[in-house]
């Protein structure tokens, strides 16, 4: 592959994440208050819909595993189950953020599950593809960066929404107007710039035991528990974010939208920097030096008080550019596992390993959704208004870090040593010369 074909694909490659990740943040961050407070359900029946409808979605990763490695449509393996799951969530996401007040906890939950199923039928062959099209080791990782970075422009124009509203007007629903002709154009592009690779010669066999033998005997069962903690520490905070800004530090709106935007805005500064720096060495303990730096810094929000929204401006900066590493080097990694299963057992179960780590992901996205607005319940039932501040901050910050900690040691015992970057190196130049 030609070098400025190459710069094409990875372009065309990335692009999509714009859309995909556009709602993500809203979601995470907006959706839980908009239904809470601005259609007055409250934080514990929403807490239950979306750890409900994450449940469910989790049954969708193996079932997408299984299409886009073993049931192509018309020859495509991967392009075809984006395009169809695509569709499923862009209807889905319209009917979550398109309402009014008096709407129920069962219609986020249902359409909320919807949306998550027809969100993996797009992730888990997207991701997918990507670890097909690098050809080297470092290129699992330019992949990786490149897409990140483009999901973090994504993220940002999603954050850069509520300049554009009046005043006290919410976010969610202004999200399909923007999203939906923005996908469009990034999918058209996706699928004419980026080739699909036929990673089978014949549609195999599908076997359940498929799912047994990843999680038995590679390397992943170690990696999808440190993305497990890594996911749930990383969502308390994203869910109590806006709730923490208002409570801990007394900022306005204006001060918590400006604050996930320099949180973000790190984070993209921080992507070539970690593409640079991970280069030559491996990439889990380049991790969690990442790891590291949150763990020193973070602790820092449980601290401050009111007025003191300044110095959480530092803290987003610090945490936001450690967030890049994350974001960029753990699929990498399991991009690296999933080869050295082909390697060592000669399967291709891509698509597999990505649906279980989709599965790992959500269950650990609703574990800690759930926990995080259970224990604000509990904090609004239990403590008066105007002293709440000091608990808020302890849960969104003390918690996430006790439960990174853990995470720097196990990435400093990952079972990845230099003979198997090796052996992935091998293969790829194999496939590279097969190409």
């Amino acid at each position: 592959m030609g070098n400025s074909t190459e710069k094409l694909t990875v372009f065309g490659y990335a692009l999509p994440a714009f859309a995909f990740s556009f709602p993500l943040i809203p979601f995470a961050v907006f959706l839980p208050v908009f239904y809470s407070e601005d259609m007055a359900l409250g934080y514990l029946p929403v807490g239950i819909a979306l750890f409900l409808a994450r449940i469910v979605d989790v049954l969708s990763d193996p079932l997408a595993g299984y299409l886009s490695d073993f049931r192509p449509i018309r020859g495509s393996f991967r392009k075809s189950w984006i395009a169809i799951g695509a569709v499923i969530a862009g209807v889905a996401l319209v009917m979550i953020t398109r309402v009014e007040p008096g709407v129920s906890a069962l219609h986020l939950g249902v359409w909320s599950a919807v949306l998550y199923i027809g969100w993996t039928l797009v992730t888990v062959p997207y991701l997918s593809l990507g670890a097909e099209l690098a050809n080297s080791y470092e290129a699992k990782t330019l992949y990786t960066t490149a897409r990140e970075a483009v999901s973090l422009v994504g993220m940002l124009g999603a954050l850069s929404l509520p300049f554009f509203l009046g005043e006290g007007e919410p976010v969610i629903p202004a999200i399909p107007i923007a999203l939906v002709p923005i996908g469009l154009i990034c999918l058209a592009v996706f699928f004419l710039l980026v080739p699909e690779r036929s990673h089978h010669s014949s549609v195999p066999e599908f076997r359940l035991s498929h799912f047994k033998e990843v999680l038995t005997q590679t390397r992943f069962p170690r990696l999808g528990i440190i993305w497990f903690v890594t996911s749930a520490a990383s969502t308390v905070p994203a869910v109590l974010f806006p709730i923490y800004v208002e409570q801990a530090l007394a900022g306005s709106e204006q001060q918590q939208n400006l604050s996930i935007l320099i949180y973000f805005v790190a984070a993209v500064a921080g992507m070539p920097f970690w593409l640079w720096f991970a280069r030559g060495r491996m990439k889990h303990q380049v991790m969690a030096l990442s790891t590291l730096i949150v763990c020193l810094t973070f602790p820092i929000a449980v601290l401050l008080g009111p007025g003191q929204v300044g110095i959480f401006y530092c803290v987003c900066v610090v945490t936001g550019f450690a967030l890049a590493a994350e974001l960029s080097l753990a699929p990498s990694m399991l991009a690296d596992v999933a080869d050295l299963d082909r390697a060592e057992n000669g399967e291709a179960r891509t698509a597999i390993h990505f649906s279980l780590w989709g599965m790992t992901s959500k269950v650990a996205l609703a574990t800690a959704t759930l926990l995080a607005l259970g224990s604000m319940e509990i904090i609004v039932m239990t403590v008066e208004e105007g002293a709440r501040g000091p608990y808020v901050a302890l849960l969104y910050a003390g918690l996430p870090v006790a439960l990174k900690i853990p995470v720097i040691l196990m990435l400093k015992r990952f079972p990845f040593v230099v003979s198997d970057r090796d052996l992935i190196r091998s293969q790829d130049r194999t496939k590279t010369a097969n190409t």
